[in-house]
């Protein structure tokens, strides 16, 4: 094969072609990057709202929980000296293959119970920390989140809660949302902080 000759005119269009490929080529890659990194982001908040909604959701039916273990039928002692027959009568099943239902319901209130521990000593942490501080609005924030899931039979009323902290009913519903936040750092453990 012979040698091919270019122009001066057709070296200078080549490399022109040459250089906006490699331009392109080069955005394309940073664009890449940066819609990898902002999929990233958007999974890290995802997973982040979904701590956030799960603590609100454990706090929310902690009374709840906590009624259901106190009255839940069996405990481990009884479950061993049960026999069959009185362990489908309590639950009200008819047959022998149900028997696993019930220990399905024994390791559910065990779990529970497990996740019940966890949050009252986190919660309880949080009040130390708070009533340690000298941040009043940590404090009145910690004792919020307490009233408002914790402490008592009920759920108290906003406008009593308000009232108690001489605050809106706004700032309490913020103060308690604040608290969540926070308190789902304590929760997750480090998964927690990831976001932050």
């Amino acid at each position: 094969m012979g040698k091919i000759e270019i122009s001066e005119r057709e070296s200078e269009i080549l490399s022109l072609i040459e250089q906006i490929v490699t331009d392109g080529v080069a955005n394309g890659i940073k664009k890449g990057i940066e819609q990898a990194r902002n999929e990233e982001r958007l999974r890290e908040k995802i997973t982040y709202d979904t701590r956030i909604k799960n603590t609100r959701l454990l706090l929310k039916n902690y009374r709840n929980f906590v009624k259901a273990c106190k009255q839940a039928t069996f405990t481990e002692k009884d479950l061993e000296t049960a026999t069959v027959e009185e362990v489908l009568d309590k639950i009200f099943c008819q047959s022998y293959d149900e028997v696993t239902v019930v220990q399905s319901i024994l390791t559910s209130k065990k779990r529970t119970e497990i996740i019940l521990t966890h949050i009252k000593r986190i919660i309880n942490f949080y009040l130390y920390e708070a009533d340690q501080s000298k941040n009043e609005e940590k404090k009145r924030k910690a004792h919020i989140l307490n009233d408002l899931y914790v402490i008592g039979k009920y759920k108290p009323k906003i406008n009593v809660m308000s009232e108690k902290y001489h605050i809106s009913e706004r700032q309490i519903r913020r103060d308690a949302n604040s608290a969540i936040e926070e308190i789902a750092v304590l929760m997750f453990g480090i998964d927690g902080i990831r976001k932050m």
